[in-house]
């Protein structure tokens, strides 16, 4: 029965896990941007450069430039991640992503301060600002490379960032803050920065019903105590 048991609680924790599944990916190789559509600040801007997604904006203009996927709405949980590099003509760098976004006055966002040496988290809703949270990346800087990911579930209200070595999670009233919208596009952005984007992977779990595991708990109990008595 101790087999049984630990069988049992493993196939409760890894399910979601097991119906993971690539949603969207874009290495840009095919050398073009077909399937993202540019919103916000200077749309036009969004092009294809050397096998990468580039924006080929100039430097901080204080609006928001979205590169947004055409073939998604944001999931109730998934994670995204891509490499980027931010290249400004001045000395302030913003580079990150997007989702839940409906129009530039309710979408949900972090990115990366070079400037502040963290990556910002915030919310619009109506135009309305919620509160900034931060995950602190020392020696963050214009023209570096970096991977970030993020890993967001709406019905956990747990959402978690990971920049290189450094990782914080948020939930409970931090996660509704930061994630005030739902559903509508997702995607990436810079604040009229000139960036750079490359690997741009997003998964998510179709986690099936709970009648469905259930179901599939018992069969696999029934199995085990089968084939023990053998």
């Amino acid at each position: 029965m101790k087999h049984s048991t630990i069988f049992f609680l493993f196939l409760t924790l890894c399910i979601p896990y097991l119906f993971a599944a690539t949603i969207f990916e874009d290495n840009f190789d095919d050398g073009n941007i077909t399937g993202w559509t540019g919103y916000g600040y200077t749309p036009a801007n969004w092009q294809a450069n050397s096998n990468m997604l580039k924006y080929n904006g100039y430097n901080y203009v204080g609006s928001i430039a979205f590169g947004a996927i055409d073939s998604l709405t944001t999931p109730t949980n998934f994670t995204m991640e891509a490499d980027f590099r931010i290249t400004s003509a001045d000395s302030y760098g913003h580079i990150g992503f997007f989702w839940g976004f409906q129009n530039t006055s309710n979408f949900n966002t972090l990115y990366l301060r070079t400037h502040s040496d963290h990556v910002t988290h915030f919310s619009l809703l109506g135009g309305s600002q919620s509160s900034e949270y931060y995950l602190n990346i020392p020696g963050a800087a214009n023209g570096s490379w970096y991977h970030m990911k993020i890993s967001v579930d709406y019905t956990t209200r747990t959402m978690t960032t990971n920049f290189g070595s450094y990782t914080t999670t948020f939930t409970g009233t931090t996660f509704d803050a930061i994630n005030r919208n739902t559903g509508g596009k997702m995607g990436v952005l810079t604040w009229g920065e000139v960036g750079y984007f490359d690997n741009v992977v997003i998964t998510s779990s179709s986690v099936p019903e709970v009648s469905t595991i259930i179901s599939m708990l018992l069969a696999s109990l029934i199995f085990i105590n089968h084939k023990r008595k053998k």
